[in-house]
């Protein structure tokens, strides 16, 4: 669009600019187009500036670009910028006013085709050129991500050059973070708990809930997560660490979330639970709701602290996940049981050896003979139940398992610092899972901000020239990309090969890496298929390709990764699902990991079911900042609603018995059920953090007391209004309520 007259469009917004549109000032010109960027969803760069004098007093033509303009410059001072990811792609669009010597700016040329994704509405205020204050919301969200009020001034000063330029006192500061604050309903502790997920679950249609009482109508279990979670885990479930070294304070609840890793190697909490003790009857319940909440998709590997009940209640309910123990609590509960050799050197290193530094069972085998022969432990007890499970946490029997290289639980510990800060011995648990959400959502907002680095810039690729890191650096996120890069440099300039046998198509390769001369790898490559294998099964356990395998491609000429070796849940399309309309189920990518291939049946319609619900959602959430987008949504829904209507009338089906098919029954008193507070803990002296872990010292019941406890709680009770069948479909939650409770609205004890 260029040198044609028109006349400027007004929205309720902003008004779309023109060629021939007129402005007054340097700063309303580079306004206009910044509001026209900021509908768009692109960033601005001021342009070069032309002037009528010598001195330069007089503008007489003014240039603003897309940011994209141009191409990224990899020389500064002679150096090459190793570390400057590439956001350029030439991109054309621009906007020229040409300036009277009397002050009137006029748009004289536009160009309006972008050669790039414009940014969705939800990370606008991501934009370089959009970093500006508005009406105190940037700084309830300053607050809102846990910057102390008394350094926000100081915080938004940094953002404008000096806290001088702000116009804002911290009177001003103090009176946008407090003039809302959420008011919490007046009642019980555990009651106001429920109230507040109640309210949750109507703010969010996906948001899924389920509380366990007592016969005395007291709290003991509560499970929660919200529709993102669920997202979340369609995408990344493959790998949950469930972690329970933390406990609340005033009740002594134990804290236990459920923690993965997205594509850019961040923390994505998948729910939470509140747990009044660690028998094997209350995990297997945790266990069922949290699997029943999403889909009942089974994870491929769940981490966890070492614990007989737990393991019990996954086995049970997970029959089909592989479960492995966190190399970290290993690390840590181990020096309660070594006694004198805490203190011996070799031995430490022979045990860590063991942990995580055999590459296979062999290797395992012998240093353990090794360790338990030199220091006469074959009678150690904690040593020999620690041989019969070293599949699960000795590395050496877990290279075949993905994993997502989590090898111990730092993810899901890495919170407890966090909860730490949020709890107190006085907290309540209404305001212990509003911290928490807060929590989740600085950690949304990191991912946020991730997002919008990996659709706006290139990695760096150190190597311009590779088409490998080229192909790689489109696919991968960066954190992804960096990995994957660390392993070319290893396998193409730190390593050694020599090819040790061929037969037919398919050769094995021995590589060796030059700061680890004694470790040798096999790597065997099928030149008819390019599928190449390493027997670090690195791919296996992490989903990218390792050094020696890449090594082996580069000396083979293989300039091209083959799409079989990116895995999409690293990839920057992680998030994207596409649901195949024509073939029940069945996915485009078979290396996606967020939907499980359903065909036929009722299978398919619960893939039909939740991929469509993650559709939408995710749609909601991305127009719900802005109100055309939003009035976008309420166009296609009434048409759809009304065509769907209109199908549903030509098969004469009964809508009201739809109805009854897609909703649980609900018994009327199920509201009506007043829960009581859990039995408040001893605070006095109590720490505010971490509990001891399953092996470390602390008072433990016997085996005999244990099985009576949980037989006591199994016969105590009963399930009112469950909602298990389909939890995301359904309008409430289901609540365990008491053997009396049951025997008082006459329903069967379950």
């Amino acid at each position: 669009m260029e040198d044609n007259e028109c006349q400027p469009l007004e929205t309720d917004e902003t008004k779309e600019i023109c060629v021939g549109q007129v402005v007054h000032s340097l700063e309303e010109a580079y306004n206009l187009y910044q509001e026209h960027a900021f509908k768009m969803g692109f960033s601005v760069r001021k342009g070069r500036m032309l002037y009528y004098d010598s001195e330069k007093k007089n503008i007489r033509l003014k240039d603003f670009y897309c940011s994209k303009q141009g191409f990224k410059n990899n020389e500064r001072e002679g150096e090459v910028a190793y570390e400057r990811g590439d956001s350029r792609t030439n991109c054309k669009a621009m906007v020229r006013f040409s300036v009277t010597k009397d002050g009137v700016w006029k748009v004289t040329k536009l160009v309006m085709d972008h050669n790039h994704d414009f940014v969705p509405p939800q990370q606008r205020h991501l934009l370089r050129s959009m970093r500006k204050l508005s009406e105190g919301g940037l700084i309830k969200s300053i607050v809102n991500g846990d910057i102390k009020v008394t350094n926000v001034r100081s915080y938004l000063g940094e953002e404008v050059g000096g806290v001088d330029e702000l116009g804002i006192t911290m009177k001003d500061v103090h009176n946008h973070v407090y003039t809302e604050k959420p008011k919490l309903i007046e009642a019980g502790d555990a009651q106001s708990l429920l109230n507040q997920l109640q309210s949750r679950q109507a703010q969010d249609a996906m948001f899924y809930y389920s509380v366990q009482l007592d016969q005395e109508s007291r709290l003991t279990n509560v499970f929660w997560r919200d529709g993102k979670s669920k997202v979340d885990y369609d995408c990344f479930g493959d790998v949950v660490v469930f972690d329970t070294t933390y406990r609340t304070n005033k009740y002594n609840l134990i804290c236990a979330p459920f923690v993965g890793v997205n594509h850019h190697w961040q923390n994505v909490m998948f729910g939470c639970a509140l747990l009044s003790d660690e028998t094997s009857a209350s995990f297997t319940w945790l266990f069922k709701v949290f699997l029943e909440s999403m889909g009942n998709k089974q994870p491929k590997t769940i981490f966890t602290d070492q614990d007989a009940a737990m393991g019990k209640a996954i086995e049970e309910v997970m029959p089909n996940t592989i479960h492995q123990l966190c190399l970290s609590h290993v690390a840590k509960t181990a020096p309660s049981h070594l006694g004198n050799l805490n203190s011996n050197h070799k031995f430490q290193s022979l045990f860590r050896k063991c942990m995580s530094g055999c590459d296979s069972k062999e290797e395992f085998e012998s240093t353990w003979n090794e360790m338990v022969n030199e220091y006469q432990l074959h009678d150690h007890q904690w040593l020999s139940s620690m041989f019969k499970i070293r599949h699960k946490w000795s590395t050496a029997y877990s290279k075949g398992v993905f994993s997502a290289d989590i090898e111990s639980s730092q993810r899901s510990e890495s919170k407890n610092s966090l909860l730490g800060e949020i709890a107190g011995k006085t907290t309540t648990l209404t305001q212990f899972v509003l911290a928490f959400e807060k929590m989740v959502k600085k950690w949304r907002q990191l991912e946020a901000e991730k997002e919008f680095k990996n659709s706006q810039s290139m990695p760096p690729r150190i190597i311009n020239i590779s088409e490998t890191l080229r192909h790689a650096s489109m696919i991968y996120t960066h954190k992804i990309f960096k990995l994957f890069l660390n392993e070319y440099l290893d396998g193409t300039g730190g390593s050694t090969s020599i090819e040790i046998s061929v037969c037919d198509d398919v050769s094995n390769h021995e590589v060796t890496l030059n700061h680890m001369p004694n470790k040798k790898h096999v790597v065997a490559f099928d030149s008819s298929t390019l599928m190449i294998n390493c027997n670090c099964q690195k791919f296996s356990s992490m989903g990218i390709l390792c050094s020696h395998a890449l090594r082996i491609y580069n000396i083979k000429g293989i300039l091209r990764i083959p799409d079989q070796y990116f895995l999409k849940r690293w990839s920057k399309n992680a998030r994207s699902v596409i649901y195949d309309r024509t073939h029940k189920g069945s996915k485009e990518d078979s290396s996606s990991n967020c939907i499980d291939s359903m065909t036929t049946g009722d299978d398919a319609g619960i893939l039909y079911h939740h991929a469509i619900l993650k559709s939408l959602y995710n749609l909601v959430l991305e127009s719900q900042g802005h109100k055309e987008t939003q009035q976008i949504m309420w166009n296609l829904l009434d048409v759809g609603v009304e065509r769907v209507h209109q199908h549903i009338n030509k098969q004469s089906l009964n809508s009201s018995a739809i109805a009854n098919e897609n909703t649980s029954p609900q018994n009327e008193d199920d509201e009506h059920v007043t829960i009581c507070n859990p039995l408040s803990a001893e605070t006095e002296g109590m720490s505010g953090a971490h509990k001891k872990g399953h092996f470390e010292k602390r008072k433990r019941s016997t085996t005999k007391a244990k099985q009576n406890k949980e037989q006591r709680k199994e016969e105590n009770f009963c399930t009112v209004g469950s909602s298990m069948v389909e939890p995301s479909s359904v309008p409430h939650a289901s609540v365990a309520a008491p053997l009396k409770v049951c025997k008082a609205l006459g329903i069967s004890q379950k």
